[in-house]
């Protein structure tokens, strides 16, 4: 099954994702403001996008550090025995 031209996402939305990702990752600050700021007139693609690119890098931040935990746990556990 191949995606329809309407399931792949636009050019601009892929930018905004990528941006949204990159600047979770690198300046989270100023994506919030940028954000923010933007609420104010009421989300497009673009910000929409990129709120999405925020929520993946925070998404995979957070599965890194359930990751990091888990392993310390375990590291605990074997000085214990």
């Amino acid at each position: 099954m191949t995606m329809s031209e309407e399931d792949e996402p636009s050019l601009e939305y892929i930018k905004g994702y990528n941006q949204g990702y990159q600047l979770s990752k690198h300046d989270p600050e100023l994506l919030d403001k940028i954000l923010q700021a933007q609420a104010k007139e009421g989300d497009n693609e673009y910000i929409k996008a990129m709120r999405h690119g925020q929520g993946q890098h925070q998404q995979e931040k957070m599965v890194a550090e359930m990751k990091a935990i888990r392993e310390r746990q375990k590291q605990i556990i074997r000085r214990k025995r």
